[in-house]
């Protein structure tokens, strides 16, 4: 038997241990040992590369935090409250569109699906009911009316606009012009409609000058109760005669000569947005 050494210890002795214990608890005391030996060397391994390599230790903790974009800074701002209506800043502040050839229209907007007939109506300037069919708005979901009845309608709860016949007429011509206004709430409310609540009124293109107003010479009050559906439009007409005029018509009136003019309506306090009309 091959010998290693001069204590008389064989390789056998090596391999296959003796002793007072089992041989499986030498060969774990071995196996822990050499695990032992493999995590220091990966620990110094790891230690020297970390020496070696430059870089990421040196960089400032708030470098990242710099190079973030601040997604604040890319929020919209909030939006600004509305202003009160009010006429004359309503046809100062809302552009009119430029005819783009002689007798070309501003546009539709504000123009009623009803026939155009520039001279029908009365000779007059009395505002009246007016049933051309329009189609129902959108409205909230239904709420039901309480026991009580319909409540009045609030000035929240409604929405005035102005239409023009068509959106041009020949000068000489009798424009005629609405008032439409339209329950927007979830539920039925009551409103009076009386025609002294009512104006409907042509400024100048500048959105400077009320030119003409159905109040100034014909001012009816008519108490009209009305319960407004949601979403079904009541209109009102008039056929302006194209005559300037001042409040009581004592002055007298002159016709109001080409261009392109603004059309506004109201009832009560609320002031629908202004329409264009032009005039050939």
């Amino acid at each position: 038997m091959t010998t290693s050494g001069n204590d008389g210890s064989t390789v056998g002795d090596v391999l296959d241990p003796v002793g007072p214990l089992p041989a499986s608890v030498y060969w774990r005391r071995r196996a822990v040992a050499v695990g032992g030996a493999l995590l220091a060397l990966l620990a110094v391994l790891g230690l020297t590369t970390w020496l070696l390599v430059p870089g990421g230790s040196d960089l400032p903790a708030d470098r990242a935090a710099h190079s973030t974009p601040d997604d604040r800074a890319a929020a919209p701002p909030k939006p600004k409250p509305k202003p009160e209506q009010d006429p004359a800043r309503l046809a100062a502040q809302t552009p009119l569109p430029t005819p783009t050839g002689p007798g070309a229209p501003p546009g539709t907007a504000g123009s009623s699906p009803g026939p155009a007939t520039p001279n029908a109506g009365p000779g007059d300037e009395t505002v009246r009911p007016d049933d051309t069919p329009r189609p129902s708005v959108p409205v909230p979901d239904a709420v039901a009316s309480p026991p009580t009845g319909p409540v009045p309608c609030g000035d929240g709860m409604i929405e005035v606009r102005a239409e023009t016949g068509r959106p041009t007429y020949a000068a000489g011509a009798r424009p005629e012009l609405r008032l439409v206004v339209t329950n927007t709430s979830g539920q039925p409310c009551v409103r009076d409609l009386d025609g002294a609540e009512q104006e409907i009124a042509v400024w100048s293109g500048d959105g400077e000058r009320k030119l003409w107003s159905s109040n100034d010479c014909v001012n009816p009050a008519t108490e009209d109760l009305r319960t407004l559906v949601p979403g079904q439009p009541v209109a009102f007409a008039v056929t302006w005669s194209g005559l300037g005029s001042e409040p009581g018509c004592a002055a007298g009136r002159e016709r109001v000569g080409p261009g392109g003019y603004r059309v506004l309506a109201r009832l009560g306090a609320v002031v629908g947005e202004p329409v264009p009309l032009l005039l050939t």
